[in-house]
């Protein structure tokens, strides 16, 4: 199967509406003790409608959202490490929380591995067949209920263009956390 390279810039309102969405969650997670339910709150709130909405039931991935740009739009919560890479698609995440601690996995451009601590509202931006994943962070316990939570901004269901990573990558995962890169994508 061919699939055609997706590479784009986010585009300002794109951004702002990320910025926007952060800053109510922040706000709204301050009131409620589940952050899962203060990010559905304010993401089912008319200023924060998509032109498809995202659809915020159940405790998995929400799905379905489109954006004007005709990018999909996803709440994601892992629970897990997902070690992968997109090859025809870039890939946006923003963080909302994380229970625990966590770092960001990645390869820079001279083919060096490199861990970035994540925060609420960073923006990782991930080139196509860049690898990437979330981990509890290197070195830190990790509680029974780890998990961090983002909104990925896609051009593509990535169920089609989602592949596992190269020995080579994780040889470097490990170099880098200590431990075996997870199986399976």
């Amino acid at each position: 199967m061919t699939i055609p390279l997706l590479d784009h810039d986010l585009a300002e309102d794109e951004l702002d509406w990320m910025r926007d969405v952060h800053a109510a969650f922040d706000a709204a997670r301050a009131s409620q003790k589940d952050p899962r339910e203060a990010l559905r709150d304010v993401l089912s709130r008319p200023e924060f409608q998509l032109e498809t909405p995202i659809d915020l039931t159940g405790n998995g991935v929400w799905r379905g959202g489109r954006n004007k740009h005709g990018r999909n739009v996803a709440g994601v919560f892992l629970p897990r490490v997902e070690l992968h890479r997109h090859p025809y698609s870039r890939t946006d995440q923003f963080t909302m929380y994380v229970v625990g601690e966590a770092d960001a996995f990645s390869v820079d451009d001279n083919g060096k591995p490199e861990l970035t601590p994540v925060t609420g509202g960073a923006h990782f931006h991930n080139a196509p067949g860049a690898p990437h994943a979330f981990l509890p962070k290197v070195g830190k316990p990790v509680p029974a209920d780890w998990e961090i939570a983002f909104i990925a901004i896609t051009p593509r269901n990535l169920k089609e263009d989602t592949v596992a990573v190269t020995d080579e990558t994780k040889v470097l995962y490990r170099q880098v956390t200590g431990s075996v890169a997870p199986a399976g994508v």
